[in-house]
């Protein structure tokens, strides 16, 4: 008898196997979890850890069924290391209520809607002509939600003309306030930043070019009623992939040298993107610290919630996700896995009211909006 059952208790091979791919999928996620406060200039490869938490999750969550059918008794191994991220989970999955449309078609004017869009030049992302072909459907989706400000990232606009954007959002949407800041422009065109707004703007700037590359930080400062308070628009470094990466990941080819190389490439461009990305929200935090009036912070960081760049800037303040948002935080819909990259971030003194992720596939980012009042 006692034999039988403590064969009965042994794993065999396969289980023990499946114990120590189990074991690997704990360490992995636990090293998830200090990617948010390690500088990836410091030490890069904890940032890939970082991004892998969603696979990370379902894997864990694969062993917690897996051994409850096995073995229940190591269904806590994995159980025990998501509930010590529960934090961390909170920040990916929301679990409040649904904006009821009376709040969504009608928003109170004594507070604030902002709404965040990445709108990549008004074009589908992989179009290859320059024709604004989402132009009016995007105008269309953004006065939908009656924004009072409006953050735009990979803003495009003519220099006269039909196409000159600010005239349009005016017309359109009632944003007669605008700041742009462009990142390349010549007497035809310009792209960049661009802040909309329905309250006065009454000043505005924008963070040192040189440590952002292409991609830039501005702000304003509005005037709501004689209160004063302060909108940054954020775009941090991208992956910067090129065509032929996104086709390696949608299709990997069949030969191995290729996939080596293909893979080398895309892990220095990921390398590279962590640690500009924390250098630039470094120089964000420090900026937004000496701000002097209540703030927001939004726009298109390019990194997950479980990444050093997201943590710098948010730390202190309150993520309308967090606070309002429902279901997982997806704002990302590109060919790169689906993340929540999109951010709209505010002081305390502020309250978050309501939260909403646009399911609209136009740009290659759902726009996202949030009530906030001062």
């Amino acid at each position: 008898m006692v034999g039988r059952s403590r064969r009965k208790n042994q794993l065999g091979v396969f289980g023990k196997a499946m114990l120590l791919v189990n074991l690997l999928a704990v360490a992995a996620m636990l090293l998830s979890y200090l990617a948010p406060v390690i500088n990836p200039y410091t030490f890069w490869p904890v940032a890939f850890f970082g991004i892998a938490y969603l696979p990370l999750l379902i894997v864990n969550l694969f062993f917690i069924v897996y051994w409850a059918v096995r073995k229940w008794r190591y269904a806590g191994i994995s159980l025990l290391v998501i509930l010590l991220g529960w934090g961390t989970l909170n920040k990916h999955i929301g679990f409040n209520a649904k904006v009821p449309a009376s709040v969504v078609d009608s928003p109170d004017t004594a507070h604030i809607r902002l709404l965040t869009y990445n709108v990549h030049f008004f074009r589908p992302f992989e179009q290859e002509n320059t024709e604004l072909t989402i132009l009016e459907e995007a105008m269309e989706l953004m006065d939908s939600v009656s924004p009072d400000v409006i953050c735009v990232q990979e803003y495009y606009t003519r220099q006269k003309g039909r196409y000159r954007m600010a005239k349009e959002f005016e017309r359109k949407i009632g944003t007669y306030h605008h700041y742009f800041f462009p990142a390349a422009e010549n007497d035809y065109e310009a792209y960049g930043m661009a802040i909309f707004s329905r309250y006065p703007i009454v000043a505005s700037g924008h963070l040192p070019a040189h440590e952002f590359g292409v991609n830039r930080v501005i702000y304003a400062d509005l005037d709501k009623g004689g209160q004063i308070f302060r909108v940054y628009n954020v775009h941090l470094r991208s992956f910067g992939f090129q065509k032929e990466d996104y086709d390696f990941i949608k299709s990997p080819s069949k030969t191995i040298e290729r996939d080596a190389a293909s893979t080398r490439r895309i892990g220095s461009r990921l390398k590279h993107a962590f640690g500009a990305r924390g250098a630039q929200a470094e120089a964000l935090r420090a900026h937004s610290s000496a701000c002097k009036t209540p703030y927001i912070i939004a726009g298109d960081f390019n990194d997950t919630p479980l990444s050093y760049a997201v943590n710098q800037v948010s730390s202190g303040l309150q993520n309308a996700f967090s606070q309002k948002g429902r279901g997982w935080g997806v704002t990302y819909n590109g060919d790169f896995p689906n993340f929540q990259i999109d951010y709209i971030l505010a002081s305390p003194e502020f309250e978050v009211l309501h939260y909403q992720i646009v399911k609209e596939k136009l740009s290659d980012h759902y726009p996202v909006w949030a009530d906030l009042r001062l």
